[in-house]
């Protein structure tokens, strides 16, 4: 296997872990506490990063101290809010929406570096961001767009899918001397440490992780170790070697292998959901140039 394919199968693996993660949430989401359950599993993601971090020993950039104003805010932003809304959004809505509407979060954070980076985008992304924001609007309205009655965790999703982007275009703003990897790890710390922290106060989590199943226990440690860890590793290391430009398309497989996980579970998704698949899959491709490539290509022949 050549180096590249090995990078993108890394790629691949990560969006694998992504996506199959909308369908661990939504499995713990009527068992267990929203915060209780991010606190658990980024207690648990804290402890690896570090782990992993003391494991390979490289030197890393040094922090300043006014790092932390943007570290902090960040880390609650992305971190801390993105999974508060992630939790409660997967209690009310199904898997295969929560990663719709999630996989509008590269084209949002395009829209966001045009207000906040000066960034410019051309009319194929435009055109792009449309199709695949009536794909979305199709999905959490049910095709009914006379009557809007949107579910209340599609509406958190959107939320989540928001933060998330203001996280990523953030951390371009105001972070691009800090590696990645060394990002993550004190976004991600910040993040668990503000959980676990409102946990204790809102919630009783010392009360209520001690009688949580095994199952329920399995289902977010495998949120820790393969969608918080792995998935974040696998990511920043294909994204470091290949380059965002060629690796962010890959990001659009996480609703396809949180359907492909729902179909394997036995849940169906509807003629809605599978139009709206189609309309957000084909907005990416508009958004990347793949779809004007197809149709050039075929006008030549």
């Amino acid at each position: 296997m050549s180096s590249n394919a090995h990078l993108w199968l890394l790629i691949v693996l990560s969006t694998l872990f992504w996506g199959s993660n909308f369908n661990a949430a939504h499995e713990v989401a009527g068992i267990v506490p929203p915060l209780t359950a991010a606190a658990e599993r980024f207690a648990t993601a804290l402890l690896l990063f570090w782990g992993f971090r003391w494991w390979t020993g490289k030197a890393e950039s040094q922090l300043q101290w006014r790092d932390a104003l943007t570290l902090v805010p960040l880390g609650l932003l992305g971190v801390f809010g993105f999974n508060y809304a992630f939790f409660i959004a997967l209690h009310t809505t199904s898997p295969l929406n929560a990663a719709l509407i999630m996989a509008l979060a590269p084209l949002i954070s395009v829209l966001l570096s045009v207000f906040l980076l000066g960034s410019r985008i051309n009319r194929q992304q435009v055109l792009g961001i449309a199709i695949a924001f009536i794909g979305v609007t199709l999905v959490i309205t049910g095709g009914n767009f006379t009557q809007l009655q949107i579910a209340i965790g599609d509406l958190w999703m959107l939320g989540a899918c928001f933060v998330w982007s203001l996280y990523s275009v953030g951390s371009k703003r105001y972070a691009p001397h800090i590696p990645s990897m060394q990002f993550a790890r004190w976004t991600v710390s910040i993040g668990a440490v503000a959980l676990i922290a409102l946990a204790l106060i809102v919630e009783q989590p010392l009360h209520t992780i001690p009688q949580l199943s095994f199952k329920s226990h399995a289902v977010l440690l495998y949120m820790s170790i393969f969608g918080s860890v792995l998935a974040y590793i696998f990511w920043l290391k294909g994204v470091q070697e290949i380059g965002p430009d060629k690796s962010a398309i890959a990001f659009n497989f996480v609703p396809v292998f949180t359907l492909l996980v729902s179909l394997i579970l036995g849940v169906y998704p509807d003629g809605i959901q599978i139009s709206g698949l189609v309309l957000v899959l084909a907005g990416v491709l508009a958004f990347n140039g793949v779809l004007a490539k197809i149709v050039t290509r075929r006008s030549l022949v």
